[in-house]
């Protein structure tokens, strides 16, 4: 035991803080903008990616000392006219590293408005609000409205408590000898 403790190697403990925890940003389909965000609580290399979001971000990995106190990082992310004026609604990924490996990783949700000159954005549903019927999707399946996936949940659960029943009855009329 005195040897297996003697021949331990610490183990890294890392955090990686990151503020905003969202942002909200417009970017012209021919230009780009910036991300202003803060580190925190880290010191190594950080990689950064985008998230459901199809367009391109620069630095795609920078050095942060921000162990003492928060470091300022100014992401730059690039439009592209080809793919229209959208509204996406993703993430900024930081991963931290230490040495050649993941220590922790933190997403930021982003809102990105890509604009293209003479192209108006798309409209979006506001949270919490049901689209018209008339732009809702048909029902594929399902019963009285049910999504399909819900009626199979509810028929597994009642063929479930049946042979629960079933188990019960044959237990009880079992002869005792």
């Amino acid at each position: 035991m005195v040897l297996m403790l003697a021949l331990a190697s610490p183990v890294l403990a890392a955090s990686l803080g990151v503020s905003p925890s969202h942002v909200e940003i417009e970017i012209p389909g021919d230009g780009s903008a910036t991300a202003d965000l803060q580190v925190h609580y880290f010191e190594g290399e950080v990689g950064i990616s985008l998230v459901d979001i199809p367009l391109r971000v620069e630095p795609e990995v920078l050095h942060v000392d921000a162990l003492d106190e928060p470091v300022d990082v100014q992401l730059t992310i690039y439009g592209d006219e080809s793919l229209g004026s959208q509204v996406y609604n993703g993430y900024i990924k930081l991963v931290g590293m230490t040495g050649e490996t993941v220590a922790i990783a933190v997403q930021v949700k982003a809102k990105i408005n890509h604009i293209v000159a003479g192209q108006p954005l798309p409209l979006e549903t506001p949270a919490g609000e049901t689209p018209p019927p008339e732009a809702a999707p048909a029902a594929q399946g399902g019963i009285g409205g049910l999504p399909l996936s819900t009626v199979i949940i509810i028929a597994g659960g009642l063929v479930f408590l049946g042979l629960v029943a079933l188990a019960i009855t044959i237990a009880v009329r079992r002869p005792r000898y």
